[in-house]
């Protein structure tokens, strides 16, 4: 049985029971809260739950997101085990007018001591978007994309961006799980919600983030099937099939995630292109409107998870699969003028995975929870073609290639592990530990270049990160106090000097110790009004393509150091209600970041390939972010969300070593604002529910939603730069309507994404598309 709750070990008595729906199915994360006490938990996948309290009378809160809320009245005597009969909750669906005061899952987890956005997915179902679409709109974060469906991103948290920012899929980390699951391949249909935790994180994920997590919580309903097609501009098609099934008697547990992405990208850019050929050649011509030509995408996943949920042996044992792979042409590089016509990229993966989690194992009050994954991945990377091409599709013969020839192969293997044990001491107090192994290994091969040695020197990236927090939690107060411990061991090579032209090169390792802490706590000052802070000091390991290259574009660098920064959060939450009808809420945060040993690309190489990432820079963040919430009845619904942020490069010296010898140079950044990264974003959402549309069961939606970034510059403001060097101000306006039938069973939507057609850029001012529109069409049951 899957036991969510805060006991003690020397409590007695308890009360358990089950919690169905009116037609008798069984309603899982159902929040189980007795009021005024620090006693509560959640129904599992069966709808059983188990509270253990001390002996005495209670009002004992039921409530689900989508249903009513249910009080019952209890006494519970010394050593007494109380059982409930049935509890049904009522859906809101059946009913005109309720008010629901509980508590949901997603809401005890924003009032978590730890800054963290949680984005309920169970909304936006119907939408056509995939998760970096629902992310962006999220306060401080921004997403940047090199183009449309599939292209390559960046996702900034709060100014940290990259591999500073980990990602998790059930709590497992997805460091390399390849280019084919990335978050702008997940549909939102797959995932239950989204926990974006800012700066410090909780020491149950085990990772070595620099500036926060994205953890994805897949969909834990017991019994559904959900199957969606879309398709829209740019001949762009995503589909999807997920489904589970539990048999009640025997826990067998089956779950299945298909999904599928094709798009040409074919949309049209404003370029100035270069000629080739003629009078003209190697000159820009006039600003013209082209369409995309070299951009198509392709991708499908299959996750597959069979096993048993609710025995004694485990509230859960799940084995399964994922099989994914993607096919990408590449249009553009670093920036619009480099423009290719057939360099192209694929991968593939396949990834067994294992999933074990027991309440009271061995004991009452200690939980074990257990994640292993071993990923398979091939990555390729093709460029043969002897042509050069520009944005006009004209093209002149090169003596190699488009840019570099290459059938450059890596086969990454790695194992990954997880666990989680936590033993609650007493009713309020709680000790956690964390595991996190992460082993690397990778081979690489090239037609092109069958002999090169360094494709026989060892490739290998070894990981240990420990965690133990101690854990406090009772009505008014939460707290957290935790250390870290961060182990790397990695085996490369380097080139050295031999006194010949010819190059040379011998095996390196590396090892590394490095220990983390922080606190985090918070407390409701009023009944509504949540307070927050939060300190870390952390480390982020060099990852593989840092430390190891990519064999290709990227030089390793074996003496690479990790990331340190430390991160400071202070925030409150405060929600109330103006009259019965009319909800308000609001948070604020103030987040303070000071960051060493920055892992960065070297800028000061001007080459696009063999470049080095090195350890140049102490940059300092300060920011703000604040969002508003107004919901009517349920109805109108709307948002709107501001983040600013001051990142600042505090590196005085530049440093860095090759053959050569050490080389330190005036950096010219230092003291001013690090280019190429916006500093002022927002967000507005505005919805409104029709009921009743046509027949008793059926509804129509309709949503608008602005997405703002101001103006900024993507080189050096200080070195004089030009309006050619600026990002404009940009603005996306997005409508959408979504009709429901028979309760949710059929729904169609209808989306429109940049609906005034403006130019928008990202990256090095690359262009993303114009205005879109795509329809979706949903069919959802649930047993």
């Amino acid at each position: 049985m899957s036991i969510h709750s805060i006991n003690a070990q020397s409590i007695s008595s308890s009360i358990s029971g089950l919690v169905h729906d009116k037609s008798g199915q069984a309603v899982n994360q159902a929040s189980i809260i007795l009021r005024g006490t620090p006693y509560a938990g959640s129904s599992d996948d069966a709808g059983r739950f188990k509270v253990n309290v001390p002996a005495g009378t209670y009002s004992l809160i039921v409530s689900r997101v989508g249903f009513l809320e249910q009080t019952v009245q209890v006494k519970v005597d010394q050593d007494q085990h109380l059982v409930l009969n049935t509890l049904k909750l009522a859906s809101l669906s059946d009913l005109k007018e309720v008010e629901v005061r509980g508590k949901t899952e997603n809401r005890l987890r924003k009032e978590q001591a730890f800054n963290v956005n949680v984005i309920d997915l169970k909304e936006l179902y119907n939408t056509s978007g995939d998760l970096n679409q629902v992310l962006t709109r999220t306060s401080g974060v921004r997403v940047r994309e090199d183009g449309g469906l599939g292209s390559n991103f960046t996702f900034s948290l709060n100014g940290f961006s990259g591999r500073q920012v980990k990602f998790f899929l059930d709590g497992i980390p997805m460091d390399n799980f390849g280019s084919s699951l990335t978050l702008n391949n997940f549909p939102v249909n797959m995932a239950e919600r989204i926990e974006i935790y800012k700066g410090v994180l909780p020491v149950e994920l085990g990772a070595d983030a620099l500036g926060g997590a994205v953890n994805l919580i897949t969909r834990s309903n017991p019994n559904y099937l959900d199957a969606s097609y879309g398709f829209g501009s740019f001949n762009t098609h995503k589909a999807s099939v997920n489904h589970a099934y539990t048999n009640p008697k025997s826990g067998l547990t089956l779950k299945t995630n298909v999904f599928y992405n094709f798009s040409d990208n074919n949309y049209k850019v404003k370029v100035e292109p270069i000629a080739l050929s003629g009078d003209n050649a190697g000159q820009r011509l006039p600003k013209q409107e082209v369409e995309r030509f070299h951009d198509g995408y392709e991708s499908a996943t299959i996750q597959f998870e069979g096993g048993v949920t609710g025995k004694k042996y485990a509230d859960r044992l799940l084995v399964g699969l994922i099989a994914s792979g993607n096919d990408k042409d590449i249009q553009t590089g670093v920036i619009m003028d480099q423009v290719f016509g057939a360099r192209t990229s694929n991968s593939s993966a396949l990834i067994p995975t294992l999933k074990y989690k027991k309440s009271d194992l061995f004991a009452k009050g200690l939980d074990l929870s257990l994640y292993t994954a071993y990923n398979m991945s091939t990555n390729r990377f093709i460029d043969t073609t002897r042509l050069k091409y520009n944005w006009l599709q004209e093209m002149v013969p090169t003596s190699t290639a488009e840019l570099n020839r290459t059938q450059l192969k890596n086969k990454d293997n790695e194992g990954l592990v997880t666990a989680n044990l936590a033993y609650r001491l007493s009713n309020l107090n709680a000790l956690a530990f964390n595991y996190v192994l992460t082993d690397f290994r990778r081979k690489s091969s090239d037609v092109e270049n069958p002999d090169n040695v360094t494709f026989k020197y060892p490739q290998k990236l070894n990981k240990h990160v420990m965690g133990l927090a101690w854990q406090h939690k009772s009505n008014l107060f939460s707290a957290s106090l935790f250390s870290k411990l961060y182990l790397l061991n990695a085996e490369s090579f380097e080139q050295v000097q031999n006194g010949t032209a010819l190059p040379t090169y011998a095996p390196t390792s590396m090892k590394t110790s490095n220990v983390g802490y922080g606190a985090a706590a918070a407390y409701f000052i009023l009944p509504q009004l949540q307070a927050k802070a939060s300190y870390e000091h952390t480390y982020r390991l060099p990852e593989a393509v840092e430390l190891l290259g990519d064999g290709l574009y990227v030089r390793r660098n074996s003496a690479l150091k990790p990331e340190s920064s430390d991160n400071i959060n202070v925030g409150a939450l405060y929600s109330f209600d103006a009259t019965e009808n009319h909800g308000f809420g609001l948070e604020l945060n103030y987040l303070f970041r000071n960051a060493k040993d920055y892992i960065r690309i070297d800028q000061r190489q001007a080459q696009p390939v063999d470049r080095q990432y090195i350890n140049m820079g102490d940059v300092v963040t300060h920011g703000v972010e604040g969002e508003l919430r107004y919901n009517w009845k349920d109805r109108l619904r709307a948002s709107v969300n501001l983040t600013y942020q001051d990142i600042v490069d505090k590196e005085e010296f530049l440093t860095s070593t090759n053959l050569t010898g050490t080389t330190t140079s005036p950096n010219l950044g230092y003291g001013y604002r690090i280019p190429n990264i916006p500093y002022l974003f927002g967000n507005a959402d505005i919805g409104y529910i029709f009921d009743k549309v046509g027949a008793v069961g059926n509804s129509l939606s309709l949503n608008y939603s602005l997405n703002f970034v101001e103006k900024y510059h993507f080189t050096p403001s200080q070195l004089g730069n030009n309006n050619q060097d600026v990002i404009p101000a940009q603005f996306a306006h997005n409508v959408a309507a979504n009709y429901v039938l028979n309760n949710g069973k059929y729904n169609i939507s209808l989306e429109c994404r940049n609906l005034a057609d403006n130019d928008l850029f990202d990256n090095y001012k690359l262009q993303k598309p114009g205005r879109s529109v795509f329809l979706k069409l949903r069919y959802f049951i649930s047993k």
